[in-house]
């Protein structure tokens, strides 16, 4: 990884820090489920705007297919996430639907060690909302498995479906 490389994964590192603290903080200010439902407006938010933001640059087209909206999501993993995370992990399709399996998490990592993972909504599925809806998709996508419920890995099915 070159320098510049390595500046970039360390400032992803960074934001992702401050959003535990965040969290953390919002916890003990409101309660785990209000703490819950203001992550999730706020990634929800964020990545809508921001893939309106890379349709906008030319970076992303509208998709016309799963397999052109998981591209679209590895861009934007590979862009907001440190250390590759969620970029390589399997994908399966069939038909209109696609499969991802993650077998590790940074945020998750973070929340055990801290022993917050009770009463957390994972962020994901906002993140999903977001990107979907700035996509003009209807977010059809669903937690089959996953790490904060205590399985070994999360399994996530995703739908192609325009509004």
């Amino acid at each position: 990884m070159d320098k510049l490389a390595e500046q970039l994964n360390t400032a992803k590192k960074l934001w992702w820090l401050h959003d535990s603290y965040w969290h953390a903080t919002m916890v003990r200010e409101f309660g785990e489920e209000k703490a819950s439902q203001l992550n999730l407006e706020a990634n929800e938010r964020f990545f809508r705007k921001y893939t309106l933001m890379l349709l906008k640059s030319g970076e992303i087209q509208r998709p016309r297919s799963i397999e052109d909206l998981i591209g679209i999501f590895r861009i934007i993993w590979a862009k907001c996430f440190y250390d590759d995370m969620y970029v390589n992990e399997p994908i399966t399709f069939n038909g209109n639907e696609a499969t991802w399996v993650g077998h590790s998490c940074n945020a998750y990592d973070s929340l055990s060690a801290a022993k917050m993972t009770k009463g957390y909504a994972c962020g994901c599925q906002a993140i999903r909302n977001g990107v979907m809806k700035a996509l003009k998709l209807k977010p059809a996508h669903s937690i089959e498995e996953s790490l904060i419920a205590g399985d070994e890995r999360c399994v996530i099915k995703f739908a192609f479906e325009p509004k």
